[in-house]
């Protein structure tokens, strides 16, 4: 096994992403989880425990931009909504209602909807938003500094949530095939 990591553009000790290489790897059958190759059936159940607890981190971002950039213009509303949707929506996965495709859904619309608010702050508040490092939320001390740091930080970041748990093209593809019904 080869791990690389690779440094984030907030930080060269920022190392949250890796690339893993396994080559060759031989695997006891004492140790196989699940059935012989049935590894990919393992991993999908731990990416439905994963966009689970993806899509809660995410409702935690909306809260954090309602409360640090509120803003008259037409995007914040549309955070409002998102957030608003986002809960609902999740809310219904965490009754016992669990579809796992409909988890791709909020992954997918948690990821973007932060990604969006966070350009949409960062733009908003002009050259000064560019200031790193810089503190754009109150001290929490629950809080990853990452969720209050500068504008481009926060943006920048938000590129990480479409990608963890299934890239935002992964998610789409779901549920085209698994909701809407539509050919592969």
């Amino acid at each position: 096994m080869v791990r690389r990591p690779f440094p984030s553009i907030c930080g060269p000790e920022d190392l949250d992403f890796n690339e893993v290489f396994f080559t060759d790897v031989r695997v006891p059958r004492e140790n196989l989880v699940g059935e012989l190759n049935g590894g990919w059936r393992v991993a999908h159940g731990s990416l439905g425990h994963e966009r689970t607890m993806l899509w809660l981190s995410f409702a935690e971002r909306l809260d954090d931009l309602i409360r640090d950039a509120p803003s008259d213009q037409e995007w914040y509303a549309t955070l409002l909504m998102d957030a608003q949707a986002l809960r609902l929506l999740g809310y219904r996965q965490l009754s016992g209602d669990r579809d796992p495709a409909e988890l791709s859904v909020l992954k997918l619309l948690g990821s973007e909807a932060v990604q969006a608010a966070s350009l949409n702050a960062l733009e908003e508040r002009g050259p000064e938003s560019l200031v790193h490092p810089a503190r754009t939320g109150p001290y929490n001390h629950m809080n990853n500094d990452a969720f209050i740091a500068s504008w481009f930080e926060r943006y920048v970041r938000s590129f990480a949530g479409t990608i963890s748990g299934g890239t935002s093209e992964i998610q789409r593809n779901i549920i085209a095939e698994r909701i809407l019904g539509l050919p592969r």
